[in-house]
């Protein structure tokens, strides 16, 4: 049987068990991205156009701008 172990404490299991440590999964480890002051200003662009398009902005399209841009950065 072939032993898995942990690079955070070092501890060992059999593969195909589940994980005995208590350290967090390395692939669950990933650093935030936020927006940069170029994607922001990409926003205001973009509220400025929609808004001179139809009058008034959605607080939902909004929120669902940032949110597919912020999606796009962080999978």
């Amino acid at each position: 049987m072939f032993k898995t172990c942990c690079g955070d404490c070092g501890e060992c299991w059999y593969v195909g068990n589940p994980r005995t440590c208590t350290c967090p999964d390395e692939t669950t480890k990933r650093t935030w991205v936020g927006l940069t002051k170029e994607e922001i200003a990409e926003f205001d662009t973009w509220h400025d156009n929609r808004e001179e398009e139809v009058g008034w902005c959605n607080p939902s399209e909004i929120v669902a701008y940032i949110e597919a841009k912020l999606r796009s950065k962080n999978t």
